[in-house]
């Protein structure tokens, strides 16, 4: 087995902590800052039950994503060599659906909770996953799979 394939894509932070160290900057500030995206109590249910909604959408997206790599027997942790190309499934219409979901998630935590601070840093999330976990994982890919990651990268957007 050749060194790229036996360490994975070198991932040094776990994704969901890229996500979880922005949404709690968000709300640090909103705590001594309480902003929320919407007033009245109709428009808060409203935004809580789409927060709710996002929320499932993304775990189904997430659970999706899992059972197609346990069906093809390819490990889901970035830190494992990859068996395959995964191109099917959810992996047919965005080439990081767990991050999506990822993403997802933290809007619809958002939602539900109805505070602005957390929404400001998304961006910020979006980035560092980007800069750990995708421009590694897409590296690794390329390196692994050559011309079909090539071609799947170019078939297949990144996010939606």
């Amino acid at each position: 087995m050749e060194e790229s394939r036996a360490r994975g894509q070198g991932f040094r932070i776990p994704p969901p902590l890229l996500y979880l160290f922005p949404l709690l900057s968000g709300y640090i500030i909103q705590h001594f800052v309480p902003i929320h995206l919407v007033s009245g109590a109709a428009s808060a249910r409203t935004l809580r039950l789409v927060g709710w909604a996002e929320i499932a959408i993304a775990l189904a997206l997430m659970a999706w994503s899992f059972s197609t790599f346990r069906r093809l027997q390819t490990p889901v942790l970035p830190g494992r060599p990859a068996r395959l190309l995964v191109q099917e499934g959810p992996y047919s219409l965005t080439r990081n659906p767990i991050y999506l979901g990822l993403a997802l998630i933290y809007v619809g935590i958002v939602f539900v909770t109805n505070a602005l601070w957390p929404l400001v840093f998304l961006p910020e999330a979006l980035a560092l996953t980007f800069l750990f976990a995708i421009r590694l994982e897409e590296q690794y890919l390329a390196q692994e799979f050559g011309d079909a990651f090539r071609e799947y990268r170019s078939r297949v957007r990144r996010w939606i």
